[in-house]
């Protein structure tokens, strides 16, 4: 089972589309664990799927290679694409792979769309839709369709269709996420935003209209009574200012027709110019404040200075505006969440010590802490590659952000898991009590030892006891997402892993 807040954005809305285009949907999700003959074979033989549709990550492309090879192996008509980020940033490397009739470069719900459409006619086999590279059902050349523009208006798409995913989902109603936007205006080296921005035409910063937001925030609260916290899902809110001031005066002014106000959490994008000005500051926090913004995630990722300027490309600010930052937002009641990378290419142990530093120094709620992992087609992936700290072919490992796939010089792959494990003592010891300092370690620790996690599932699922910490304690699964897509006459289905 997966939180609310981790349900893809992407992947629901294709589903969406294709609902909203008269066609069936249904969502599948697959684990490694899962046995293929009996949940996927069954749906192919008692189905007849006309089409899947499978989105991945590098890290997820195996698994989502090995379901596209099962489903082949069973019944060879059916449509196979491939869509997300692995699909767009590492375009050839897939289709040598000869696996997938079809990928998606960039966005997709109108070529998966007209993709449907033309399945479904039982017309001749698809060519020319743009965003889609197309495999000759007999000779096995290549169509590489052009990137078609960006679909500038967000608001012209529909609400998701959350209820899809209320089965995989322990509390649909628990922290449901609400997307803000796309792009991103910043060339983080580790993202992905600056390779896929290069992909299409058009404006890749992209906000919706408060109102489109409110009448998804009206929907959620139709659907899911009991929701009390939704995440709002944005790259960068506070890039533009004015379009996120008009987006807090929305929440504020929807939340003053509720008995009780919705509380959301948010990611914020900071500056120097920004945050060297102490009335902007808190202009922007008060308008949070009133928007019953109760939580703002920053994306420190290192705290060397050093590192976020000439290794990251981060947005520039100083350690000590930060601090300030964190600490001012304390006086309007909001709690700071910092993401943090440790592991980075050229970062060294003195480089480390700053970010805990840092941390230490402004105390933010929690951390959500990652040891880096270099996903291809971006620029810190390149260079580590380069620099002959990785090889290719290891970018397609089956886990990460919890163990090293870099064993850097100064900052070897066993110190890289020692500190991830310990980081919580080092930031928190003397602020928190000592019972979740250790809770942390032990989850941190599970995370970077497979087998002592898989044990603990094991002793989690038979004694009581460890069940009750694991659900206290634990830590969630992030899953591989594989949707696929059926016809039955005029009906097409979508599934998802």
């Amino acid at each position: 089972m997966i939180a609310a807040t981790e349900i893809p954005f992407g992947l629901s809305m294709i589903m969406t589309v294709l609902q909203a285009a008269g066609h069936d949907v249904e969502l599948f999700v697959v684990t490694p664990d899962t046995p293929l003959d009996s949940y996927v074979g069954r749906f192919v033989r008692d189905s007849a799927p006309r089409m899947f549709c499978f989105t991945a990550v590098s890290t997820q492309y195996w698994q989502a290679e090995k379901v596209a090879k099962f489903v082949r192996d069973l019944d060879e008509s059916i449509f196979l694409i491939l869509g997300g980020h692995h699909a767009s940033l590492n375009s050839e490397e897939v289709v040598k792979d000869n696996v997938f009739d079809a990928i998606c470069i960039g966005e997709g719900e109108r070529p998966i769309v007209q993709l449907a459409n033309q399945l479904e006619s039982d017309g001749d086999w698809p060519k020319a839709i743009n965003n889609l590279w197309i495999r000759d059902q007999v000779q096995g050349s290549l169509t590489r369709n052009e990137t078609g523009i960006l679909v500038e208006d967000l608001d012209t798409l529909p609400l998701i269709n959350r209820t899809l995913w209320d089965k995989w989902i322990a509390a649909p109603e628990d922290y449901p996420a609400l997307l803000l936007g796309r792009g991103c205006p910043f060339k983080c080296t580790y993202c992905a935003n600056h390779a896929m921005a290069r992909l299409a035409e058009g404006k890749y910063v992209r906000f919706r209209s408060p109102e489109n937001i409110v009448s998804e925030l009206k929907s959620i609260r139709s659907q899911y009574p009991g929701t009390k916290r939704i995440y709002l899902e944005v790259e960068t809110f506070g890039a533009n200012r004015k379009a996120s001031y008009a987006i807090f005066d929305a929440l504020a002014e929807f939340n003053r027709t509720l008995e009780q106000p919705i509380r959301f959490g948010v990611n914020l994008a900071l500056t120097s110019n920004f945050m060297q000005n102490s009335q902007r500051i808190h202009e922007t926090l008060s308008k949070a404040s009133e928007a019953n913004i109760r939580s703002i995630n920053i994306g420190l990722e290192s705290g060397s200075e050093r590192m976020r300027k000439d290794v990251l490309i981060r947005p520039k600010y100083t350690n000590d505006e930060l601090v300030e930052f964190c600490h001012v937002a304390k006086d309007y009641d909001i709690d700071i969440i910092f993401f943090v990378l440790m592991g980075l290419p050229e970062e060294t142990i003195k480089d480390y010590m700053e970010t805990i530093k840092t941390a230490r120094r402004a105390q933010p709620k929690t951390c959500y802490v990652s040891i880096f992992f270099p996903y291809l087609g971006t620029d810190l992936a390149t260079h580590a590659m380069h620099t002959g700290l990785i090889q290719q072919e290891s970018l397609v490992a089956r886990g990460e952000r919890s163990h090293s796939v870099l064993d850097l010089p100064e900052f070897g792959r066993r110190r890289i898991r020692f500190e991830y494990i310990v980081f919580w003592w080092r930031v928190y010891r003397g602020y928190w009590p000592m019972g979740k300092v250790v809770a942390n370690i032990f989850r941190a620790f599970l995370r970077a030892h497979p087998s002592a996690h898989a044990l603990f599932v094991h002793l989690r699922d038979s004694n009581p006891v460890v069940k009750w910490f694991g659900e206290k304690y634990g830590n969630r699964q992030y899953l591989a997402n594989v949707s696929a897509v059926k016809t039955v006459g005029t009906r097409i289905d979508v599934i998802s892993d």
